[in-house]
């Protein structure tokens, strides 16, 4: 009776090490077979990328976006890097963030957040509405933006205060074409009817508001005559003309 259980639980340990050796090798051969068949789908003539739409574009380069992507979507649906076309798209000194998504079965969607240029900035860059300091080719966008011309560093200040004298100016209805703060802090304007106006270093905006209320008086409809107005006086303004009447 001993010899037999022995000779039973032997034939049971038997059985039970084969069942885990067929469980081992089943599991084996599906993760092979899983991992070649995944394999074959990453390939590029197994679903192809076939449309890419972009979406945002105002200023980017497009023949720089193509260029970029034309290798980056040629590698089929499952080997496409979204991050790496993420990646390639925000180098252009236009895109301030870029989603990419992949669409079943064979699209990729892009959408561009462009920065919005505000002014150029010292003749070489351009200053975005947030404050960014970004340098694209000039001929991605107008000349007709204002101009800044100042200290380095000290872009967020000239934004802020153009956007505060720009209010002022509005019962005018024309704005700001040149705005410069020279190295001594002192302003000096240029608005878009041609008009120079220094308003030194103290209560600038104290300045521009004084010299709208004025303006339509001392002025008027003689802007074209106006050679350069001087608002550097505690309680009143020069104004030279370019011819004396």
């Amino acid at each position: 009776m001993m010899i037999s259980r022995v000779r039973k639980r032997q034939n049971t340990n038997f059985i039970f090490q084969w069942k885990n050796i067929f469980k081992l090798i089943f599991i084996v051969l599906f993760v092979v077979i899983c991992y070649f068949v995944a394999e074959k789908l990453r390939q590029p003539i197994h679903f192809p990328i076939k449309q890419v739409k972009v979406y945002g574009v105002h200023n980017t380069d497009q023949q720089m976006i193509q260029t970029v992507l034309i290798p980056l979507v040629s590698k089929g649906f499952f080997r496409v890097d979204v991050e790496q076309i993420k990646e390639h798209v925000q180098q252009s000194p236009w895109v301030s963030k870029a989603v990419v998504q992949r669409v079943w079965p064979d699209q990729v969607l892009i959408t561009l957040d462009e920065r919005t240029p505000l002014a150029r900035w010292n003749k070489v860059s351009l200053l975005s509405t947030g404050g960014e300091l970004f340098t694209p080719d000039i001929s991605t966008y107008s000349d007709e933006i204002p101009q800044f011309i100042g200290p380095d560093g000290e872009h967020i200040h000239m934004m802020q205060s153009y956007k505060k004298i720009n209010s002022l100016l509005a019962p005018l209805h024309f704005k700001i074409s040149r705005l410069e703060l020279t190295p001594s802090m002192s302003w000096i304007l240029t608005f878009d009817n041609g008009i120079k106006v220094s308003a030194g270093y103290k209560d600038v905006l104290t300045h521009i508001g004084h010299f709208v209320k004025v303006y339509s008086k001392i002025v008027g409809d003689r802007a074209a005559d106006v050679d350069y107005i001087d608002l550097r006086y505690p309680n009143g303004l020069a104004v030279k003309w370019k011819s004396v009447t």
